[in-house]
């Protein structure tokens, strides 16, 4: 196995990538040799223990055949799983408008594009729990018979649901996605009309999943899904599938807990696991994963770029200590940074203090949630996620180092507790694309979904900071030590964070220095002999820490973010 390496050499240059090494004596590590990670580990339940890439089908070149010979021909032992967005017929929203999920769009590819994928890769696939397309063939078919239609109580009846119409309080509880009632009026074939409950856009009708029509849709569309191979389904929007007058409809429990249930049973059927999509305080994450579910650790992006912009890992290591051990991390997605996420850690990160780092760092829209306001009787903004690229979010703090910041991240992300995933513009290290937001129609999550052709995205591969986080990931990937235990120390200065994972006698363990800015490790390598030896690994000078940008650097260079309270508020 060649030379483990998982990060650039010291400087502000990554001309050269390339640890700087020396051999540690430690004589009390037992013999032993590398091997493949594991699949199977109970923590993992059988979910492959490597790199997951997150990415649409047609996002790295034109379809997914593209994106097969891509991976195929540059991937090599960096990714062992592939989450792939919406790949089926869609009305809207990026592909989370589904019609159906029996069939792929011809312009992504077929299912036998999926199967070769999936025979390669634990490959994830999405499922839209709360709602479907108006251009499915169940909506269509609720508009053209009307209440003669079998699919009519599979919809959401908007006046039944309140016996009229809802109250103020009502409306001041629910927790929206648009800055109007999740309600939409629709047009009968037989000339009347009729509100449905809409969470978010025209293009996205919920589904009543607490009637027989919802479940035995969510069953067929499931099951049909399941069976093409997917390693892990992924529930998109499931929170706001429950829904009770007198509530915030969403997540409520116990109806909640009923919905994942039946999602599970599907799922099990096929051997597949589920992850649960929910943006939200981080107990709910913490309670879902103690029920056995896969969950995101969406509250890692910001606590590491407070990190770097304070200088204290105090607040990763508390995070580090109590978060899931059965979860997904990531630091980029194709939704943005969660706010709603960290918000919920206030013992943890204050939450001013983060306000004022996404100020400073960001400087880009977020997109939002809203609540209605009784006294006014209008909807008021309140910011839900930051869109920036990772890449993009370093460089505005540390301009002159954005390398070095953000493999130091990458490296916190994966010895951090869980299996790590990679938004493919990250992978390639994307800078923000404003025209791509433009393009979007407003929405500022455009600002982080470029569209590579293949060979835009070979060409950025050759990049240093690109050829090291490959370097990273297949260390990640192969070292044994990411098979065992964690175990984050909370007895040294505050700027430092020190994790180290230990798997019998192999060992990796994090050094982190957030005053200064860099970071080292060491991990167990075996010799010739199959003899463990203890390598340290240097990233960063600690006596030329890489300086963050003054004020008037980042107050030139970005839009200042407005309403601050609101942040904070959140």
């Amino acid at each position: 196995m060649p030379r483990p390496s998982v990060a650039a050499a010291a400087g502000d240059s990554l001309d050269s990538v390339s640890w700087v090494s020396a051999t540690v004596d430690d004589p009390e590590q037992t013999p032993g040799i590398f091997g493949p990670v594991a699949e199977g580990h109970d923590e993992h339940q059988g979910v492959r223990n490597q790199i997951q890439l997150s990415t649409y089908a047609h996002h790295i070149g034109n379809n997914l055949s593209d994106l097969h010979d891509f991976m195929e021909r540059n991937l090599q032992g960096a990714v062992g799983g592939l989450h792939l967005l919406p790949f089926y017929p869609s009305s809207g929203d990026g592909g989370f408008a589904p019609i159906t999920y029996k069939e792929v769009d011809p312009e992504k590819g077929t299912w036998a594009d999926i199967d070769r994928l999936a025979k390669k890769y634990d490959v994830m696939v999405e499922f839209m729990v709360n709602h479907i397309s108006p251009a499915s063939e169940e909506f269509q078919d609720f508009l053209a018979k009307g209440p003669e239609s079998e699919y009519w109580p599979m919809f959401i009846h908007w006046n039944k649901f309140w016996e009229g119409e809802p109250t103020l309080d009502d409306l001041e509880r629910i927790r929206t996605r648009k800055p109007s009632s999740p309600v939409l009026t629709v047009d009968l074939k037989n000339g009347e009309q009729e509100k449905v409950w809409c969470t978010f856009s025209p293009q996205q009708i919920d589904i009543n999943v607490s009637s027989e029509q919802g479940v035995a849709f969510i069953k067929d569309q499931m099951k049909a899904l399941c069976s093409r191979g997917a390693r892990l389904v992924r529930l998109d929007a499931f929170g706001y599938a429950t829904k009770k007058r007198g509530t915030p409809c969403f997540f409520e429990e116990p109806e909640v807990w009923d919905v994942l249930s039946l999602a599970e049973g599907i799922a099990k059927q096929t051997d597949t696991r589920m992850l649960c999509e929910v943006h939200e305080s981080y107990q709910t994450n913490i309670a879902l994963a103690e029920k056995g579910y896969w969950v995101y650790d969406f509250a890692l992006p910001l606590l590491i770029l407070h990190a770097f912009t304070f200088h204290t890992a105090k607040n990763l290591r508390r995070w580090l200590t109590i978060c899931p051990k059965r979860q997904i991390t990531v630091l980029d997605t194709h939704d943005g940074m969660g706010i709603d996420d960290i918000s919920g850690l206030a013992e943890v990160a204050d939450v001013d203090e983060l306000a004022h780092t996404v100020e400073c760092t960001l400087g880009c829209d977020p997109n939002f949630k809203y609540i209605f306001n009784k006294e006014t009787q209008k909807y008021e903004s309140r910011p839900h996620q930051f869109n920036c690229t990772y890449f993009s979010a370093v460089g505005r703090a540390f301009p002159q180092h954005r390398e070095r910041m953000y493999l130091m991240a990458r490296v916190i992300q994966f010895f951090t507790p869980g299996i790590p995933m990679i938004y493919y513009i990250g992978l390639l290290a994307g800078e923000n694309d404003l025209q791509a937001m433009r393009d979007s129609l407003g929405s500022s999550r455009g600002i982080n979904r470029h569209r590579f052709s293949v060979e835009e995205a070979e060409a950025e591969l050759e990049r240093p900071v690109v050829k090291a986080l490959l370097e990273l990931c297949r260390f990640r990937n192969t070292h044994p030590a990411f098979n065992g235990e964690v175990h984050v120390n909370d007895k040294v200065a505050d700027h430092l964070l020190e994790v180290t994972w230990q798997n019998g006698g192999h060992k990796a363990t994090l050094y982190a220095d957030l005053q200064n800015l860099c970071f080292h490790s060491e991990v167990t390598v075996a010799d010739e002999n199959g003899k463990l030896q203890l390598r340290r690994y240097e990233v960063g000078e600690t006596a030329n820490p890489p300086a963050p940008a003054s004020a008037a650097d980042m107050k030139a260079s970005q839009r200042p973010i407005k309403e601050k309270k609101a942040f904070a508020d959140a």
